[in-house]
Formats: C-alpha cells, sequence, structure tokens
C-alpha cells in the first residue's frame, strides 16, 4: 500500500466489495483442507483443521456483513487494497512446502483480518506490511519468528473465531442435557456462502476418514473432545454460537478454558542481562565450577548457576554446568552480586549467597542429599511402616509418575492430555515429569536405608493421572476434571492435586464437588505467591487446603531453602516457619511440611524440592495413613457421607503449630 487518502468521519470498507475476499477465504481454506492427507500425525491434521475452520468462520462472518467504519485521519484503506492483500497471500501459500510456513502464514492471514475488523487504518498498513514479509519469506515461521498470535484458547476477542470452552451441565458432571450437545451447537439455519458449505462439507469428509480416536476429537467444528455422551466436553465456540448454546440448551454451562501450573517452588531465573556497570566490558566470560562438597574433584553437570548483579531487578547472569562442572557466566570476573544461587541436579541440594564477589575460577561446592539426615517430612512422619496406608486408594494428577523407579509401585493410571491424544501413559512428562513422581513418592515411597526412605503411606494402592503434557506448559481445567472422573471411577480415596491457579473456575469446582458426592476427598496446595491469596481450586470450600511449613535445622545452612525462612514463626517452636513462598488465607484447611523435601525422582534417584506442592501429599499421605485405621469407614458407600466420615477423622487428627488460622487452618495432622 503506497500514497494513500485520509479516512473522513463516515468512510468505510465497502462489505459488499469484500465479497471477493469472501471467495478467495473458502478457496484458501478448500486448498488448505486437501493437505490432510498430507501430513498423518493427529496432530498435524488438528491444527489443519482448525486453520481451516478459522478461515470457514472468518468468511462467514464477512459475507453479507456491515461495512467497516474507518477511524478519521487515519489511512482509507479500501476493499481492493484488501482483496488484493489476499490475492498475494494465496499464491505465496502455493509455493510453501512444508506445513509449518503454512501454518505461519495463515496465521499472519488471519491477523491481519483481525485488524482490518477494527477500522484503523494505521493497524491495518501495519499488518499488511508484516503479511507481505511473511509472503516473501522462504520460511514465513523465521519472520513470525514462530509465535504467531493464532491461539484457539485466545481468541474471545475475536467475535468471529472459536474460542475453546468447557461445556458441564449445571449440577454435577453428567446429565441428558449434555448427550444433544452436538445438535444444539449448531446454528438453526445455514449461515455460510454455498462454496462455504461445499469446503464445510469437504472438512468433515477428512474428519470422517480419519481413525475413529482420532476423529471423534474433531468432529465438528464445534465439539474437540467429549468424556462421554452425557459428560463434559471440549467445544470450539463463536461467541454467536455460545449465545445460541445458551438459548437451545439452557440446561447446559459454558465455562472458559482455564489452565493451571505447578505449585512447585518455582527457581529464581534472571530477567535480563547484567547491570550497565557489571556489562562494561566487550568480551564477558565467567568460568566457574560446580563440585561435590567433601570429595576431591568430582564435577557436577546440571547444577543451574545464576548470578544477580540486582537481585530486585533480577537482573544478572546464569548457566548450567557441564559434564566438567563448568559454568561460563555472562559477567566480568571479580563482578560484585547481590545474590548467588546454585539448583544442584537430582542428589543435591542448592546454595545460596548474598554479597559476594565472583572470581573466574571460583569453585562452588553443593552438598549431596544424607538419605541418613532426616528432612522435615521425615521428622515429621518417618519411620512409616511399610503397610502404613493399606486399604486406601490414592490418586495423583500430575505430570506422570515414574512406575520404574524401584520405590514406587504404581496401581495403575493413564495420561488426560487433549492435547496429546491421551498418548504417554501415566508416566513421566518430558518436561517437569520429576514433580509427579516427588509428590507420589511423598506419599508412598516404599524406599528404606541406606539408599532410599519410605514415604508417609508406602502401603497406599497408588495412582497416576498425568494432565501435564510433555510439552511442559500447564494443564487445562477439561483435562484435570477428566482426571477426577477417572480418579473417582478408579475408587480412589483420596486425590491429590499440585496444582493452582489464580483464575476463579467452576468447571473444576464440579469436578471436585463430584468427586466429594461420590466418596473421594481432593487434597490441593494453596499456591507459592509468597503469601498471596489461595489458589484456585484450592479455595474452594469442598476441596482440603494445604499450606506448607518449614524447619530450620533440616536443610542445609547454606542451602537455597534459606530463601523461604520468613516469619511467622511458630509460638510453639521457633525453628518452624510458615514458608515464605506459601499463599495463606481464610480458606486454608491444613498445613505440611514443605521446604527442602526429599523424595523419589525419575531415573530411581531422589532429589530435594520445595513449594506446597510437598505440602499437600505430606498431608494427603498422612490423610491415608489415618484413614487405613478406619475400615468401618472406608467400607461405607461412596457418596457424600463417606466423604463427611472420612474430613472428620482427617481433620480431628490436626493440631495447631502455633501460627493464626489463616496460616495453618486446622493445624498439623498428627501421625497415626
Amino acid at each position: 500500500m503506497t500514497a494513500m487518502e485520509t479516512a473522513r468521519t463516515g468512510d468505510v470498507i465497502d462489505a459488499r466489495e469484500l465479497q471477493y475476499a469472501v471467495d478467495r477465504l473458502v478457496e484458501m481454506a478448500g486448498e488448505f483442507c486437501d493437505t490432510v492427507g498430507e501430513n498423518t500425525t493427529f496432530p498435524e491434521q488438528r491444527q489443519i483443521l482448525r486453520r481451516t475452520h478459522s478461515l470457514l468462520n472468518l468468511s462467514v462472518w464477512l459475507d453479507g456483513g456491515a461495512n467497516i467504519p474507518l477511524a478519521p485521519g487515519q489511512p482509507r484503506v479500501t476493499a481492493a487494497q484488501i482483496n488484493d492483500a489476499i490475492d498475494y497471500c494465496i499464491a505465496a501459500s502455493r509455493d510453501l512446502t512444508t506445513l509449518t510456513a503454512r501454518l505461519a502464514l495463515i496465521d499472519a492471514l488471519l491477523d491481519f483480518f483481525q485488524d482490518v475488523l477494527k477500522g484503523e487504518g494505521s493497524e491495518i498498513v501495519a499488518s499488511a506490511v508484516q503479511l507481505r514479509k511473511v509472503c516473501d519469506a522462504g520460511d514465513p515461521a523465521v519472520v513470525t519468528n514462530a509465535a504467531s498470535r493464532y491461539r484457539l484458547a485466545d481468541f474471545h476477542a475475536r467475535e468471529w473465531e472459536a474460542a475453546q470452552y468447557v461445556l458441564l451441565p449445571l449440577n454435577g458432571l453428567r446429565s441428558p442435557d449434555m448427550a444433544e450437545i452436538g445438535e444444539a451447537v449448531q446454528p438453526e439455519v445455514p449461515t455460510a456462502s454455498p462454496a462455504s458449505a461445499q469446503v464445510s462439507a469437504r472438512v468433515a469428509a477428512r474428519v470422517a476418514a480419519m481413525p475413529p480416536l482420532q476423529s471423534a476429537d474433531v468432529a465438528t467444528p464445534q465439539i474437540l473432545h467429549s468424556t462421554r455422551a452425557d459428560g463434559p466436553k471440549l467445544a470450539a465456540l463463536t461467541s454467536e454460537e455460545v449465545l445460541q448454546l445458551k438459548t437451545r440448551s439452557p440446561g447446559v454451562r459454558v465455562l472458559p478454558l482455564v489452565v493451571y501450573e505447578l505449585t512447585r517452588r518455582p527457581m529464581l531465573t534472571v530477567a535480563k542481562g547484567p547491570a550497565p556497570a557489571a556489562a562494561a566490558s566487550t568480551t564477558l566470560a565467567l568460568t566457574v565450577q560446580v563440585v561435590r562438597a567433601g570429595a576431591k574433584n568430582v564435577p557436577v553437570a546440571g547444577a543451574r548457576v545464576v548470578g544477580f548483579t540486582d537481585f530486585a531487578a533480577r537482573a544478572g547472569a546464569e548457566a548450567l554446568s557441564d559434564a566438567s562442572g563448568m559454568a561460563q557466566l555472562d559477567l566480568d570476573a571479580g563482578v560484585a552480586l547481590q545474590a548467588l544461587l546454585v539448583y544442584g541436579p537430582p542428589g543435591y541440594w542448592g546454595m545460596y549467597r548474598h554479597d559476594v564477589t565472583l572470581n573466574k575460577g571460583a569453585t562452588l561446592a553443593l552438598q549431596p542429599i544424607d538419605m541418613a539426615a532426616p528432612d522435615y517430612l521425615a521428622q515429621l512422619y518417618g519411620g512409616s511402616a511399610m503397610d502404613a496406608g493399606a486399604g486406601v486408594t490414592v490418586g495423583v494428577i500430575d505430570t506422570g509418575v515414574d512406575d520404574t523407579h524401584p520405590d514406587i509401585e504404581l496401581a495403575g493410571g493413564a495420561a488426560f492430555v487433549v492435547a496429546e491424544s491421551d498418548a504417554g501413559g501415566a508416566g513421566p512428562a518430558a518436561v517437569d515429569g520429576d514433580h509427579g513422581s516427588h509428590v507420589a513418592g511423598i506419599i508412598a515411597s516404599r524406599g528404606s536405608a541406606p539408599s532410599g526412605r519410605p514415604g508417609v503411606a508406602p502401603g497406599v494402592r497408588l495412582m497416576s493421572y498425568r494432565v501435564f503434557p510433555n510439552a511442559g506448559t500447564g494443564a487445562t481445567n477439561y483435562d484435570i476434571i477428566r482426571a477426577i472422573d477417572r480418579g473417582v471411577s478408579d475408587g480412589c480415596d483420596l486425590l491429590n492435586l499440585s496444582l493452582g491457579g489464580s483464575t476463579r473456575d467452576e468447571a473444576v469446582r464440579e469436578a471436585i464437588k463430584d468427586a466429594f458426592d461420590n466418596g473421594t476427598l481432593c487434597f490441593v496446595a494453596t499456591g507459592n505467591d509468597g503469601r498471596g491469596p489461595v489458589s484456585y481450586p484450592a479455595r474452594w470450600p469442598e476441596a482440603v487446603a494445604v499450606s506448607a511449613l518449614g524447619c530450620t535445622g533440616t536443610f542445609p545452612a547454606e542451602s537455597s531453602e534459606t530463601l523461604d525462612v520468613a516469619a511467622p514463626f511458630s509460638t510453639q517452636d521457633d525453628t518452624v516457619f510458615v514458608a515464605g513462598f506459601s499463599n495463606v488465607g481464610e480458606e486454608v484447611d491444613l498445613t505440611g511440611p514443605g521446604v527442602g523435601i526429599v523424595s523419589t525422582v525419575p531415573g530411581g534417584g531422589y532429589g530435594v524440592m520445595s513449594g506446597t506442592s510437598m505440602a499437600c501429599p505430606a498431608v494427603t499421605g498422612m490423610a491415608a495413613a489415618l484413614l487405613a485405621c478406619h475400615p468401618d469407614v472406608l467400607a461405607m458407600p461412596r457418596d457424600r457421607e463417606r466423604s463427611i466420615a472420612m474430613l472428620r477423622i482427617v481433620n480431628g487428627a490436626a493440631g495447631t503449630v502455633g501460627f493464626a488460622r489463616n496460616f495453618e487452618g486446622l493445624g498439623l495432622l498428627q501421625k497415626a
């Protein structure tokens, strides 16, 4: 777009002249849909079909729509220029050979139209320039940095675009109303142009040719996944379709898709490079070596070294130690650091020092884990008999559990990750897979000295439900409610959820309520926002919310855990404190040990973690050990009365540790 006139009040992009754009979008959707056969994996096919639906949704929105008002004083964009941009884009797309490149180009086109519909001439021109760059690039993904704004979960702002929603009955997880949902989300009358309808038929034909388990996830533009005919569903709906669904199926709730994160105490990271004074030289290379304390020249690989020149601004540098223990930081030798942290690999404690000068060749010695020295978990609940918790089934809803670990025995489980077609099983995820195994070991490790240590309730029947994807991103509320539902079906008495988020989410609450009504208690971590409010879903009254405690002397004096020591301290024992990271509030029900906890990790070893993620399974394990002593309660019918009876036993075993209620709730469970 060269020299352009300035838009005046009342100027518009004529919708009638955009009919050409409608036809070309439909044509592009059809061509892209035809590439399904060239890409055989389900994730690839789903990406193609989603983009195809996006193009069709856009064409329907433009077909016969209203004129687009232009902002006065900005460039006057015409329908002819919009049409030219589409022609240019389609021509470029036909020369591309990889799916990644095609996806990037279509995403750029969708972004362009998002700006077109706003009517802001300057934004449209800037978006058109970006679109041309993408079209002219040999690999559009390079121009877009493979990080386009196109994410289905983000499309609530685009009226013509589908966003992901969780569909639930008004009460519970099952209802006859849900069985009618496939019909209910369809428009009452066809709104697409004949050409668009023809391409939609081609999409349906492509889906029908896919294997049954895959086609079920993309059977219509709306329903992405269904647990069962009368159960929860994951849907991709436009704002118009949401309104139609609410009108035609008033017994169905439409809830937003929410993503939850792990509640392990996050490692501190550098937010930006070193401060200007530290970055004065042209060549920055400060090499240090991480070694095993108490051993001569034994390097430690995989340790994360973080040096902060400005701790408050998180300025500094970080590096990972190699096989020789060497880590190279982009800092000057002799730099003054406000804080130096080393996060050890499995088998080691971390390190924390403040106000230090780091010189080239410095040696940083990490303390190996001494399995004979009790951490706070072992101090409180150590020495459990191998049959503690026998007769109780506990489910861990997390990142998966390593069932090859010699100290972990899994009775079963499954993966619940729609984005991965539930593939991969209940084992540890590729990223953050150590978290679930650590949680499971706190509950039910069957280890013993000298190489291991038992969990709080080694005798439980342990189940693993993986809801976090291999890519390391968060777990969706839809996957979590499916895991809770499965845990109830598998006969779990207790479910551990070491995860949380700040979004008020009714979907997971409904699953926790349903579990309670079917005789299963859900124990949930309160979160790690440094005295922030209790996270969801722990905040819901139907959950058992668990905060975290620590105890000085149960971890090395220079370990990174010292950063978590914070007031208040117990009025009964001044070595005990509420972990600095722990969220607190009136919703806290119980508290447990969560600072510097040693437990199982994938690969057969043990590692240290901190967080309400660790306190929660400590309480879950202790609850299992207590309930195992009450077979009469466990034998009750699986209903609400059973949950109340179990909760009465658990709450009755709690005693104050010397903190206010908003920090400890009822307190710490006493060992059976």
